[in-house]
């Protein structure tokens, strides 16, 4: 039988020779506790926030830049619900009837006013089944906008030129997932309102985490306790931080990071793909 493209060994050979380069590159990096651990920065300038990490591939937690945001003593559900009030949006809904939801996003799509939104969020249980999402930006766009006074703006790392300057946002209970994958941009997280759990890891770990489609894992949940680990054995050793993002942090998620995101309570966040610098990695991403 005639080998396909996919399966000749000298395929086998460059890719095996690509994770070893990976792997090695990622266990020296882990030789360095400041670049294997995540550190918390306040007062970056934008100098040292373009060399010491948006240059250097490396994750960063910014402190102290969102204390002028009125947003992040405003932003309780009932003042959202009178800001916003009745006005149409779009948000995921009855995600845990697909253990591919984030796949699947369009099959997850429904339509609500957001005050009722909100009050559905308020519901013991909801959990990963109702949460707006940067996925349904474009059509939240105007509806949301009524929010943006509340909130400042990083200049010191964003530009405001572009359609959209000011991010997009999510909006959900206690108990939502973001399933582990990885972005094709440089991303900044704003956590405005309640605590969010990020488990991060570097790029280089792609060959332990199951990359099966596009940017997604077939794993969905490294915390899964029912996750099959006969299954998927290698992402046990994979290397990875924990991060719980308070209010009034961000975080710099870097290109081809993967990482996964978990509310703690009910939260709202901001991410901005707008930088300074250039972020068009997604260009030419291979398809498939």
């Amino acid at each position: 039988m005639e080998q396909t493209p996919q399966e000749t060994p000298q395929v086998v050979r460059d890719l095996r020779k690509r994770e070893w380069l990976l792997e090695t590159i990622e266990r020296q990096r882990g030789l360095s506790m400041p670049t294997a651990t995540i550190e918390r920065r306040t007062g970056l300038s934008p100098d040292e926030f373009l060399h010491g990490y948006y240059a250097a591939n490396r994750p960063v937690i910014l402190t102290g830049e969102m204390t002028e945001w009125p947003a992040l003593t405003r932003w309780t559900p009932d003042y959202l619900k009178r800001a916003v009030g009745s006005k149409l949006i779009e948000f995921q809904g009855d995600r845990s009837k697909s253990p591919q939801f984030e796949i699947y996003k369009d099959a997850h799509r429904r339509e609500m006013p957001f005050d009722r939104f909100v009050d559905l969020l308020l519901q013991p249980g909801i959990g990963n089944d109702a949460y707006l999402t940067a996925y349904n930006s474009d059509r939240n766009t105007e509806a949301l906008s009524a929010l943006h006074p509340d909130m400042g703006f990083p200049d010191k790392f964003l530009t405001r030129e572009v359609d959209q300057p000011n991010g997009m946002m999510w909006i959900g209970p206690a108990g939502t997932l973001t399933s582990l994958h990885h972005d094709l941009t440089n991303n900044l997280i704003a956590q405005v309102v309640g605590r969010k759990r990020l488990l991060v890891l570097p790029a280089a770990e792609v060959g332990k985490l199951s990359n099966h489609l596009h940017v997604f894992s077939e794993i969905a949940d490294l915390e899964d306790p029912a996750l099959n680990l006969s299954q998927f054995p290698r992402p046990a050793d994979a290397r990875f931080s924990v991060v719980t993002l308070m209010p009034g942090e961000m975080i710099f998620m870097p290109l081809a990071w993967w990482h996964q995101v978990r509310s703690i309570d009910f939260s709202v966040t901001v991410t901005y793909t707008n930088f300074r610098w250039p972020n068009d990695g997604f260009a030419n991403f291979p398809a498939g």
